[in-house]
């Protein structure tokens, strides 16, 4: 049965005249009227789940009746995009629960704005809270990077971040809105009525959010950002600081092995000073020591006090490791234009065969000098491309 019949067969039986479900839905009985004489063949989904809901439909009523309206142009389930989380993930409770209980106030469009300094877990913090909220978001979890502070990079503009967006919950328009309000609309009629987690991360500022956001309750977004977000209206802020200490010796050990670190508290506590307590330094130091098994937590701390203390010294400790090959590579991605970059691009950034490119970057990630979110493709975290930046031009010659 076409979507018209079947309205009018779910509004006899429930008793109801054109007016009254319009009264109940908010849809006008014009609009009622011309999709029940097929005038209309179908209506928006966000309409079809209006009127679902004030025809009390059944589960599987429900679903016969949205599975009406299904075209190419209408919004479809939008999966999950999240990234991977962190198996070794530790601390921010206190954060984790005040994001919980935002989570259980009902009625609200929830935004939440994580905050903090380069390298101090945001990232890691949003999108493993992200995970931990999924089971509740059945309509979709999103990801996207808005590159506010990407080295080399503009922020993506509020259009194209909505164009993607749409795109990813099968919301495109046919043809490109001339304005950002009118994408904007369209975005928050895609959300209405569904319940969709958004992870906006790495934003430059307000403005730049504004539009990204719902304008009904159901779904929620998380922003992240090293900028605080102050002025964005509604939204509850998370601000994370570097770990403390305990924490920071939790991260250390977990990712080196219990066996690594076994008698030598207050080594491992003296390196994770030198890393600031930062995660992102953490990490680096910590993959040194577990992929130099002839190595102590002594040695390691030692080798940190003898070079430059705190995070540019775990950074530039790390670098010292390469060879000249790998060096040169490093720092001429440093200056590349962009900030994720594949094989290829590589090779010609450093006039060398891509086979030897590749070689090079499979280096780098194991070294933790780049990241690789998806095969073929490399990264830098901002910190290391920062450092990168700042290696001596004439070294890499």
């Amino acid at each position: 049965m076409s979507f018209g019949p079947l309205l009018r067969a779910h509004r006899l039986r429930a008793g109801m005249t054109q007016d009254e479900l319009a009264e109940t839905s908010g849809v006008s009985a014009r609009t009622i009227s011309l999709l029940e004489t097929g005038k209309r063949p179908r209506p928006r989904l966000t309409s079809a789940r209006v009127l679902a809901d004030a025809l009390d439909l059944g589960v599987e009523a429900r679903e016969a009746f949205l599975n009406t309206t299904t075209s190419r142009n209408e919004p479809r389930g939008a999966g999950a995009f999240l990234p991977r989380d962190l198996p070794d993930f530790v601390g921010r409770d206190a954060e984790l629960r005040r994001l919980a209980e935002w989570e259980d106030r009902a009625g609200e469009v929830r935004v939440t704005t994580v905050d903090g300094m380069a390298g101090v877990g945001k990232t890691a913090f949003a999108v493993h809270a992200a995970h931990m909220l999924a089971d509740r978001y059945p309509d979709g979890t999103l990801y996207i990077d808005l590159h506010g502070f990407t080295p080399g990079r503009e922020p993506v503009t509020s259009a194209l971040a909505l164009e993607s967006l749409l795109y990813l919950v099968g919301a495109a328009p046919e043809r490109v809105p001339p304005t950002v309000d009118e994408w904007s609309a369209l975005w928050r009629s895609a959300l209405a009525g569904r319940r969709i987690l958004v992870l906006l991360d790495n934003a430059d500022a307000p403005g730049q959010v504004r539009p990204l956001l719902p304008g009904t309750s159901g779904s929620h977004v998380i922003v992240t950002s090293r900028r605080r977000m102050s002025t964005l209206d509604a939204s509850v802020p998370v601000t994370l600081d570097v770990l403390d200490g305990e924490d920071a010796v939790a991260l250390f050990e977990d990712i080196v092995g219990p066996h690594r670190v076994h008698g030598q508290r207050e080594e491992v506590e003296s390196v994770v000073e030198l890393c600031g307590l930062l995660p992102l330094a953490i990490r680096v130091a910590a993959t040194r020591l577990l992929h130099r098994p002839g190595w102590t937590v002594e040695w390691l701390a030692g080798s940190l006090l003898r070079q430059e203390p705190g995070v540019a010294g775990v950074f530039s400790s790390s670098c010292r490791r390469l060879d000249a090959e790998q060096l040169r590579l490093f720092t001429l991605l440093g200056r590349h234009p962009r900030p994720d970059f594949d094989v290829p691009s590589a090779a010609a950034a450093a006039d060398i065969p891509p086979s030897v490119a590749e070689s090079l970057l499979e280096d780098l990630v194991d070294h933790h000098l780049l990241m690789q979110p998806v095969a073929g493709r490399y990264v830098f975290h901002d910190l290391m491309r920062d450092h990168a930046k700042a290696l001596t031009a004439g070294s890499v010659h």
